[in-house]
């Protein structure tokens, strides 16, 4: 007996009426029993199970298909590796080739990484060229480098309310190069838009709403993407994340149970309304008649259920022939079973899914016919390897690089070509490429089985990998060879170079167009006062340059195509500073980059000779006063000038008295000695304008610019007092000298040095003549004029 109950109940159908007639049963007693306040309880606790039941219903379905979607454009996105230019370049045909995505999506965009439109799918020529770079789904895409579901928003080529699913694109070194973004609409045409016309009851429906409070779905026309209300509770409380089922009072015109539930693949809630009319509306007709026909209810509806489970799970039976033919290959059909619309649903799922199971097979037969197209053609190796490291597709560029065919390559480890001292590191390398899915880039050697010689080569090996599992290797390999001679070819002529720059004395800087240094030898190392390295510092950081006391930046000399030989001053970082002679020359280095070569010769040496030169050509050695030279050219340059318009310049002759007497009795040293401290005398008691000069032996001159006859007398007479007090002694002897001084004024018409100086030498022999020891004044008309004192007379 339990035997056939088992088997009974073995069967789903058997399962299912017993089911449904035990809550039937339950449901009819337990009304009849608890009357009808009871039942009222009950059937809108059952209303809300149902509810919260299409809720969840709905939105796992939504989950299911946002999901799916989610996962191609991840997938898709994930293909498309390869550098910006490549991607943007083919863009349009990649779309196109998505059909997996184009029957998930109503249209596929492919954005480059400014925000710029490079295609559509279904192609949409107002849009492309767009900057969608202010979009939200763009920035946060952009930000976070992850597949997103976005916010609605309006579309711009179709101005339809809409969401996008978005996925970053990657070069080989992860850099985001492009987005690859599918919109699904809002309206009817899609899954999301046909829940508007999915009815709940007769007049309940389901909507959805966005946590950040937008409406997504509302039967009533213009509501999509408008702000939801806030002043229901339930709102708020389904956009902070809340779900379940409320009695909301006098919402609209009646009251009505509503479910939220909450979505897992976005940031959405579904909502599923119902009257309350509409859903207690049986407890008033159940209440009347349940007692009465619960019994013939209970009496016909085993059979009934039994015939009618048979026939509705009939369908399952077809779908499950129908699909074991199709996997053995007995059916090429589509499956094609009836029965209520959930089975529907679930053959259209299968035949989709097998579709886009097709789809993707042919899309990879396609892209490996296009990847071994394109390494057929590829002028540079690429190996493909298992997880084990054997050869598993070699181009022809990798075989003339190693000299062996393919047919010996094929099924063997990559290793085996590899020079035997490199072989644990291409090793190791290859095996972290595995595990982290990263890509390495490394230099190795090979043989040449041919010439039997090593190939130096650079090699990038990036992973293959699914979601779940590493299914080998692809490397690209490139013969550097030739390459690294030439390198060890330039560094030879560049150390070459360093060495004869490093044993010049001459300081040698190389500076790019921003003035950062390239190059430094150590003198001009010892110029910047640097001990450590200056490469990739600002050569004007270090050191401060003045040409003729003004100072000179890096814009000063790049305006220059060369300097030669120019004179200046430079300060170093140490507050140390050098006279230098300094050559600057242009040049267009590698790619054309502009290039500055500073030289630096210390030239303080020089400078200080020329400057001494200078001094004793124009300075009287004994007396350190300026010479008969300097003296005429200071005049000639003071007449040249002219007389102008204030005090007239002055010229004074001095002549000394007695002097011979000091020499001849006391000796030439005496003699030097007391010229020395005449010319200490002169150079105190006249201004510092003025000029004083030793014309040669005994005689003095003195220049007085803008001075005027008047203070020159009153100066003159200054100089012949103090000479005149002036005593020096020497073994008991005093000896001492007067002056006889003559002064005439420079005039306008004075067209020579000879005709002023021969004006004071006049005055000065009239001083003379007269008894010495006095100043005489020479002025054009009257001749000398006496300017002392009756004592001076005496």
């Amino acid at each position: 007996m339990l035997e056939k109950v088992r088997r009974w109940f073995d069967s789903l159908k058997n399962r299912a009426v017993g089911v449904v007639v035990l809550v039937v049963v339950l449901i009819t007693f337990t009304a009849t029993l608890i009357g009808v306040s009871a039942g009222r309880q009950g059937l809108e606790n059952q209303a809300r199970a149902q509810l919260a039941t299409h809720a969840g219903i709905i939105a796992d379905s939504i989950d299911a298909k946002l999901a799916e979607r989610f996962s191609a454009i991840s997938r898709v996105a994930r293909g498309l590796t390869m550098n910006e230019e490549s991607l943007m370049g083919r863009a349009q045909l990649m779309l196109e080739r998505q059909e997996a995505l184009s029957s998930l999506f109503h249209r596929i965009y492919l954005i480059d990484s400014k925000g710029t439109m490079q295609a559509t799918f279904p192609r949409a020529s107002n849009i492309i060229g767009s900057d969608v770079s202010d979009r939200t789904y763009f920035r946060l895409t952009s930000q976070q480098l992850t597949t997103l579901i976005s916010e609605p928003f309006l579309s711009r080529d179709e101005k339809l309310p809409v969401v996008a699913i978005t996925a970053p694109v990657f070069d080989h070194n992860r850099r985001m190069v492009g987005m690859l973004a599918g919109t699904i609409n809002l309206d009817e045409r899609s899954f999301l838009g046909q829940l508007k016309n999915l009815s709940i009851g007769e007049t309940g429906f389901v909507g959805m709403g966005t946590r950040s409070g937008l409406t997504l779905i509302h039967p009533k026309q213009g509501r999509t993407l408008t702000v939801i209300e806030t002043d229901d509770l339930m709102n708020r409380a389904a956009q902070d994340g809340a779900e379940g089922v409320a009695l909301v009072e006098g919402l609209g015109v009646v009251d009505r149970l509503i479910a939220f539930r909450q979505l897992n693949e976005a940031p959405w809630f579904v909502t599923v309304s119902l009257p309350t009319r509409e859903a207690f509306a049986p407890i008033r007709q159940l209440s009347s008649v349940m007692f009465w026909v619960a019994c013939g209810v209970l009496a016909l509806f085993i059979p009934l259920s039994l015939r009618l489970f048979t026939y509705l799970l009939n369908p399952l039976q077809q779908l499950a022939e129908q699909i074991r033919e199709r996997h053995a290959g007995r059916r090429d059909k589509p499956i094609d079973v009836g029965g209520g619309q959930e089975i529907r649903e679930l053959v259209d799922t299968f035949n989709q899914v097998r579709q886009e199971r097709e789809a993707a097979r042919f899309e990879l037969e396609q892209q490996e016919a296009y990847f071994r197209s394109l390494s057929e053609r590829s002028p540079v190796g690429i190996v493909q390897t298992d997880v084990l490291g054997r050869i598993m597709f070699a181009n022809p560029a990798f075989e003339a690089i190693l000299g062996v065919p393919f047919e010996r390559l094929d099924n063997q480890p990559i290793l085996s070509g590899v020079h035997h001292g490199d072989r644990e590191r291409l090793r190791a390398d290859w095996q972290w490429v595995l595990q982290t899915g990263d890509v390495r880039q490394s230099e190795y050697r090979l043989r040449d089985n041919q010439s039997n010689r090593v190939i130096w080569v650079s090699m990038t090996t990036s992973a293959i990998q699914t979601q779940d599992r590493s299914l080998g290797t692809v490397s690209i390999i490139r013969d550097i060879t030739h390459e690294l001679e030439i390198e060890a070819e330039l560094k030879v002529a560049r150390d070459r170079a360093e060495t004869i720059l490093g044993a010049l004395h001459e300081g040698v800087v190389m500076t790019d167009s921003k003035g950062r240094i390239s190059f430094a030898n150590p003198p001009a190392c010892k110029f910047m006062g640097h001990e450590d390295k200056v490469v990739g510092q600002s050569l004007f950081n270090l050191i401060s340059v003045e040409v003729e006391g003004k100072p000179w930046s890096f814009d000063d000399f790049r305006k220059e195509e060369q300097l030669s030989d120019l004179d200046a001053s430079m300060t170093n970082v140490r507050r140390d500073t050098y006279e230098i002679e300094l050559t600057m020359v242009h040049t267009a280095g590698e790619h054309h980059v502009d290039q500055y070569v500073f030289v630096m010769r210390d030239d303080s040496e020089r400078r200080r000779q020329e400057e001494r030169l200078s001094w004793e050509a124009s300075h009287d050695a004994l007396t350190r006063l300026s010479n008969r030279r300097a003296f005429t050219a200071t005049l000639a340059n003071l007449i040249d000038q002219g007389a102008g318009d204030g005090n007239a310049s002055v010229v004074m002759m001095i002549d000394l008295d007695h002097f011979k007497p000091v020499n001849d009795q006391g000796g030439h040293l005496l003699g030097d000695e007391l010229l020395r401290h005449l010319a200490d005398l002169l150079r105190s008691r006249v201004r510092q304008s003025d000029m004083v000069a030793r014309l040669g032996g005994d005689e003095f001159g003195v220049i007085l610019p803008g001075c005027g006859i008047d203070r020159a007398s009153a100066i003159a007479e200054s100089l012949r007092s103090g000479i005149e007090a002036l005593v020096l002694e020497q073994d008991g002897r005093h000896y001492s000298v007067t002056a006889s001084i003559g002064i005439t004024s420079i005039l306008s018409s004075d067209g020579a040095v000879k005709t002023v100086v021969a004006r004071a030498d006049e005055g000065a022999y009239a001083a003379k003549s007269q008894g010495r020891n006095r100043v005489i004044v020479h002025t054009v008309g009257t001749g000398p004029v006496f300017t002392g004192d009756e004592g001076d007379r005496a």
